[in-house]
């Protein structure tokens, strides 16, 4: 059965190296943008009766990429093909997965109906925030690990190493990736401020990090905020090296500098997010996830 991939415009580099792997060839599609910034989109391929994959990580600026998305979807169903299946390397509107104040919507839900109304059979997306958004949809969501690619990294370390979950809501996630390699795991607990997004009024470790190598596991890094005070917090706490491993890059307000700036040995991320060389700074350690996508996909035309 014939297959074709359609590329958004947030991460064609990645779309690129998956096409490669795959050797299912790149659609053509027009997209525009008019000068009121509204976005149109045509396809320029004839997908009755194929396999359409639609790629598109939903980074900043998030709503510019989401839209752009759901027209390309829209384009394509359309066109009447056999399938229409949507990669989303990263999934935005995932940590607004629950209302925390009374009048707050529920925007991951919301995304969850938007994706499922323009006509998409299938969802690949990686590393939730939190795997129960998957239960938003009511299509078939394959939600796939993008920690799998720092296990080699851990394993080249060849130290002392102790996984850190970041909070109470990672356990699950930074749990599992220990129990993988057989490694310990400690906590921090941290009590956010509901009324500034990335504020953390206080933080403490618990586990054991003395003279070990901390890799705090986490699914995205943004302002990178967090985790400076994570790794200043475990360092005063006797940890030798301390490594952040996040499978998102969605650096805003010059996280890269400040990231750089910080007590974080190294930080290692993937390339779900496309990163700019203007943001690529010495710590930083970028991993591809063309293969793991591209595995996922494979088996979705068999």
């Amino acid at each position: 059965m014939d297959s074709i991939i359609f590329s958004g415009n947030s991460n064609p580099e990645l779309t690129a190296q998956i096409t490669s792997e795959l050797k299912i060839p790149l659609g053509k599609a027009e997209i525009i943008r008019f000068a009121d910034s509204e976005c149109r989109v045509r396809i320029e391929e004839d997908v009755e009766g194929k396999n359409i994959f639609v790629i598109q990580s939903l980074s900043n600026p998030v709503d510019e990429h989401l839209m752009e998305f759901l027209l390309m979807g829209d384009a394509v169903k359309r066109g009447e093909p056999r399938k229409m299946i949507a990669v989303l390397p990263y999934h935005s509107y995932a940590r607004q997965d629950r209302i925390h104040r009374p009048g707050e919507c529920l925007s991951a839900q919301v995304v969850a109906k938007m994706i499922e109304s323009v006509g998409f059979d299938k969802l690949i997306t990686l590393e939730l925030h939190n795997e129960s958004i998957v239960g938003f949809f009511k299509i078939p969501v394959v939600h796939v690990s993008g920690l799998e690619v720092f296990r080699k990294r851990v394993t080249d370390l060849k130290e002392d190493v102790v996984i850190i979950t970041p909070d109470a809501g990672a356990l699950k996630r930074s749990q599992k990736f220990a129990e993988s390699l057989d490694l310990p795991l400690a906590l921090i607990e941290k009590k956010r401020d509901l009324e500034r997004p990335h504020k953390i009024l206080s933080m403490r470790v618990v586990g054991d990090v003395k003279n070990r190598t901390a890799v705090i596991v986490d699914d995205v890094i943004v302002t990178g905020g967090t985790l400076i005070n994570a790794a200043f917090l475990l360092k005063e706490k006797g940890a030798k090296k301390v490594i952040a491993a996040a499978t998102h890059a969605d650096f805003v307000g010059g996280a890269d500098k400040i990231l750089q700036d910080s007590p974080l040995d190294q930080v290692w991320v993937t390339d779900t997010i496309f990163i700019p060389p203007s943001k690529n700074f010495p710590k930083l350690k970028i991993s591809s996830i063309a293969s793991t996508l591209s595995g996922t996909m494979a088996k979705m035309v068999k």
